[in-house]
């Protein structure tokens, strides 16, 4: 495919001409992983016949530094800002802290919203936010060229870094703990359990607690709450309460919806059932019954994340690096009952 007036080529056109997937076009130009000799030579004559130039704008700014980050994140009218908010605050303050300052952009964040700014000499580097696992962002963030990093888990990170909160990890931890206190279900609340069909580090933590479940002879179960309707989960934990039944939900929002409902149906946590929350410790004082917890650690993770785009901006030819942040230790609180005794 000759360059026409009309027609810039992208990696995606080097690929399809040199036969290879782009994903190892992004891999070579960005040196993350080893492609062997023969497809390089490949990707090198598809690249000089289609008069292809990569990161031409990234080798502008890596020598014209802007010292500006963008944050690109897709917030909505439906989404819970105050999720989000922990995880803005840390990285506009180590990035501050590391001489950068930090644009936020919150439209719905669509493949345009990267190719807008490419060229423009606007940031040295993005943070892709709320990645899904078929994320249509990364291969242009990768094509571009520009220091990227993923704050999440996608299936084909297009060899850029990656850093996210190791849920998989913490399915296991969060089971192994009701088991040792000899709770016999774990009864998971999805407050919104279409969406999360594409999380991978989502789906990866309920397939980690129902291994372990199934290692304790435990056994687990979802049920959807949605935020504006708590029947569905009111219906699971009536069928499942007198069985040394233990509740998990994610976030402040649903783990107060949750709390709010039982507390009306008079069932009482801590004595009836255990609820065990996925959330910052920052939130808990905002609880009257202080829920026991798993922290998803957003100041840590956050300025990993920063410190690793910042690593890749003064460093563009190092190998790719993928860092997950785990917690190890659920915190007791005034939710969990000791089935024990």
């Amino acid at each position: 495919m000759p360059r026409t007036s009309n027609h810039r080529p992208t990696s995606r056109d080097v690929a399809r001409l040199a036969n290879v997937a782009q994903s190892t076009v992004s891999y070579y130009m960005n040196g993350s992983r080893p492609v062997a000799a023969e497809t390089k030579a490949r990707i090198e004559a598809a690249m000089k016949i289609l008069d292809y130039h990569p990161n031409s704008s990234a080798r502008t700014l890596r020598t014209q530094h802007t010292n500006l980050i963008t944050l690109i994140e897709r917030l909505s009218y439906e989404s819970d800002g105050t999720d989000v908010t922990p995880y803005l605050s840390s990285i506009i303050e180590e990035a501050y802290r590391l001489g950068y300052d930090v644009i936020t952009n919150t439209t719905q964040a669509d493949p345009d919203s990267l190719r807008r700014m490419d060229g423009r000499n606007i940031c040295d580097g993005f943070i892709l936010m709320d990645v899904t696992d078929e994320d249509n962002r990364i291969p242009v963030a990768a094509e571009i060229g520009l220091p990227t990093v993923i704050f999440g888990r996608p299936r084909d990170a297009h060899g850029l870094d990656l850093v996210y909160f190791d849920y998989t990890h913490v399915g296991g931890v969060i089971v192994d703990y009701l088991a040792n206190l000899n709770h016999h279900r774990v009864l998971y609340l999805d407050d919104d359990y279409e969406a999360n069909r594409n999380y991978l580090t989502i789906q990866g933590m309920y397939g980690t607690m129902r291994e372990h479940a199934q290692a304790h002879g435990m056994e687990f179960s979802i049920a959807p709450m949605p935020q504006t309707d708590s029947t569905p989960a009111l219906d699971a934990i009536s069928e499942l309460i007198d069985d040394n039944l233990a509740i998990v939900t994610r976030q402040p929002r649903p783990t107060r919806q949750i709390m709010d409902a039982l507390d009306r149906l008079g069932i009482t946590l801590g004595q009836d059932l255990t609820l065990v929350s996925i959330c910052p410790n920052s939130r808990i004082p905002r609880f009257a019954v202080k829920p026991t917890n798993i922290s998803q650690q957003p100041r840590e993770v956050s300025q990993l994340a920063v410190r690793t785009l910042v690593e890749r901006i003064k460093e563009p030819d190092r190998p790719q690096v993928e860092r997950p942040v785990r917690s190890t230790r659920v915190t007791t609180r005034e939710t969990t009952v000791d089935f024990r005794k």
